[in-house]
């Protein structure tokens, strides 16, 4: 018996959510075509397309499953009550037949005559009437269970309607999976005849890629060098407020106490109680922080990957997200804006989140300034266009100097 997490309910949700996703990549798909060449971002969005399009089959399936294991419930259900309603049936016709045998008036008057005492006579009063009650008792039962049976088989005529609907959704996917699998290897056969120029284009992304990286790189190193130095300045000031007071006496669990301490790792970035605070609440938010642009929707995924029918490698520090020109891009956490600098003509802004980093590249306007404390969801600029004349944003974080994927922190879409 499968056990299910969600609700058909929920299914049904999800799955709308998914189909609505996809319209928006078609309608982001229709826009960057309009009088282009066949690039890599149009690319990226037909793959995600079917991406999707897999994830609401997947839906599809999840519910079928569902439906299937209702059906079965159903059908034991209904050989339960039928066998249930068998078994009232039989007892019912054996009260009727013994009744029938002793139907007379006489034989009931015979049977409480009969008693040897008054309060024998009571008693055999008192049994014709549970037995009077026990018989309509039974037919209750009966029409109950009657009852029963009826709803659980209307039950499961509709479950059998749900999943013929199901089975023709799950059909139609398919064939438009189909239709969209041919749409991919056309696009890649049109990237293929354009090879030579996408690379020119994709070094000129990875030049810019590069001086971006140098630039978050020295970011952090920076951060990292200043909250030595403090940390070193904190201990010395600690030494000596020590040295110069009342000598306290060591006792042998101390030695094991300064061990432990040794031992734990302690990030210089996070030097107070309150950077300590940002940096756990980051973290524990990885997978539900909220996109950096509302109308989001992802170009370039992070890290190295071949483009599938090419010689084309991509690797990417980031995440490249299309959005509407002129957009305001937010902060995804609370933070400190640690630098504002350009790069390559474009406004990046990096925050800083305890030992996280955050940076958002290809700004036209910024709203705030170096040492600002921002916090979650605040506007800190708004997005430029890119050469095809889309906005588009470079969204990119650190654990410190390592580069990870975005997609890993931000909420599903």
């Amino acid at each position: 018996m499968f056990v299910f997490s969600q609700t058909r309910e929920e299914l049904e949700k999800r799955r709308k959510e998914i189909q609505q996703e996809i319209q928006e990549l078609q309608k982001a798909q229709s826009e960057i075509s309009k009088d282009k060449k066949a690039g890599l971002s149009q690319l990226k969005l037909i793959e995600r397309k079917l991406k999707s399009r897999y994830a609401v089959i997947d839906n599809l399936n999840d519910e079928m499953r569902m439906i299937d294991n209702t059906i079965f419930n159903d059908n034991r259900e209904i050989y339960r009550l039928q066998k249930e309603l068998d078994t009232l049936k039989k007892q019912y016709a054996r009260t009727i037949e013994y009744a029938y045998k002793n139907r007379s008036s006489y034989d009931m008057m015979n049977f409480i005559f009969s008693a040897t005492s008054f309060n024998d006579a009571v008693r055999r009063v008192s049994y014709l009437k549970t037995y009077r009650q026990y018989r309509d008792e039974q037919v209750g039962n009966i029409n109950r269970t009657q009852k029963d049976l009826s709803v659980k088989i209307n039950t499961l005529t509709q479950d059998k309607k749900e999943k013929g609907k199901v089975l023709l959704e799950q059909n139609k996917q398919k064939e438009i999976l189909e239709g969209e699998k041919k749409e991919k290897n056309q696009f890649v056969t049109k990237l293929k005849s354009r090879e030579k120029e996408i690379e020119k284009e994709m070094a000129a992304k990875r030049k810019i890629e590069r001086s971006l990286q140098s630039s978050i790189a020295a970011i952090v190193k920076r951060e990292i060098e200043a909250a030595r130095k403090k940390a070193e300045e904190d201990a010395k000031k600690a030494a000596a407020t020590v040295s110069t007071s009342k000598p306290v006496e060591i006792k042998s669990s101390t030695a094991t106490n300064a061990s432990t301490a040794v031992a734990r790792k302690v990030n210089v970035l996070e030097n107070t109680p309150e950077v300590t605070r940002v940096s756990v609440g980051f973290e524990n938010n990885r997978g539900n922080l909220p996109w950096p642009v509302d109308k989001a929707t992802v170009t370039a995924g992070f890290g190295r990957q071949k483009i599938e029918g090419t010689s084309i490698i991509e690797d990417n520090i980031g995440l490249t997200i299309q959005t509407v020109p002129g957009t305001n891009v937010k902060a995804v956490f609370d933070g400190t804006v640690t630098t504002v600098y350009d790069v390559a003509g474009s406004q990046a802004v990096t925050i800083k989140h305890g030992k996280y980093f955050t940076t958002y590249y290809n700004l036209s306007t910024v709203n705030v300034a170096k040492g600002a404390s921002v916090k979650m969801g605040q506007a800190i600029g708004k997005a430029a266009q890119n050469d095809d004349g889309d906005g588009e944003i470079i969204f990119v974080v650190n654990i410190e100097s390592k580069f990870v994927d975005p997609e890993d922190w931000l909420k599903n879409r």
